[in-house]
């Protein structure tokens, strides 16, 4: 037997005890060729942690082994025909086709979750650029690579939405803190002076503090805006909101006004650096 091979002969007579001793061996075997680390959870069927390690041991030993390729080669090489060439009922034949190749490779594109794209959308960006785009992915039996759209394109104006929808629920739970992924690192006042996320976090904390509950809000993004250059930006959403504050006495204090939240574009990610809120301020 290889080095790198598992036992062919059963290490006890008992499956499951086999299946357990195999499964500690394709652990080590991970931490020993490829430093990966494998954690053994004592409540899962020893028969489908066994087919996880080995799809796991395949993926690594592939990834580690992978030399770039274009997905159009992993994929065979397909044939098709350009999206130009043809009919809306043409493509959306060629789209299942060529999405159910790509499956069967165990390639699957996400395109978001409210189908905002269109079949010709989708086909072109398939054939024109995921097919020549290069990547060290490997298919695996067992196991699938996802390639998101809006990572190719993303939609800024989407991102910065779902921030600022991201902020709103967490400001009426209450729920906003340092560990919140809507808020940048450093926040930047009118005045230029710099807070640090930690700071912002404490300030909200205090907020929230001061009242039992956010009730009977209602609010509205009017307006998205952004700036790009190279790889970042500035945007914002405006809007308007109102809402009740319930003090521990159970008096109501009305919140309302106009809000805006700006946002700076680093590292692929849009966050919040400035909070204008009804019921927010700096100390």
């Amino acid at each position: 037997m290889k080095n790198d091979e598992l036992p062919d002969k059963p290490l006890s007579d008992d499956p499951e005890e086999n299946l357990r001793m195999e499964n500690e061996l394709l652990r080590l075997k991970l931490k020993a060729e490829l430093g990966a680390e494998s954690h053994h959870i004592s409540n899962i069927d020893p028969g489908i942690e066994n087919e996880f390690l080995k799809n796991v041991l395949a993926f690594e030993q592939n990834f580690a082994h992978a030399k770039a390729a274009k997905v159009f080669d992993l994929v065979g090489k397909p044939a098709f025909i350009k999206a130009v060439d043809l009919t809306d009922e043409q493509l959306e034949a060629a789209l299942e086709e060529i999405t159910g190749l790509l499956s069967e490779n165990n390639i699957e594109i996400y395109f978001g979750d409210n189908d905002e794209y269109d079949n010709r959308t989708k086909y072109c960006f398939i054939t024109e650029e995921l097919f020549d785009h290069e990547t060290t992915f490997m298919p695996v039996a067992g196991m699938t690579t996802c390639f998101d759209y809006e990572e190719f394109h993303p939609n800024h104006r989407k991102d910065i939405e779902n921030r600022a929808m991201g902020f709103l629920s967490e400001w009426f739970k209450k729920s906003l803190n340092e560990k919140s992924w809507e808020l940048a690192n450093e926040f930047i006042l009118p005045d230029r002076h710099i807070l640090s996320k930690a700071d912002v976090a404490a300030q909200l904390t205090r907020i929230f503090d001061s009242y039992t509950a956010f009730k009977d809000e209602k609010y509205k993004i009017f307006d998205i805006g952004f700036q790009l250059t190279d790889d970042t930006g500035i945007g914002h959403a405006e809007g308007g909101v109102r809402y009740d504050a319930v003090l521990e006495s159970g008096e109501i204090v009305k919140f309302g006004g106009p809000f805006k939240l700006y946002m700076t574009y680093e590292g692929g990610w849009w966050s919040i650096f400035h909070i204008v809120f009804p019921g927010f301020e700096y100390f």
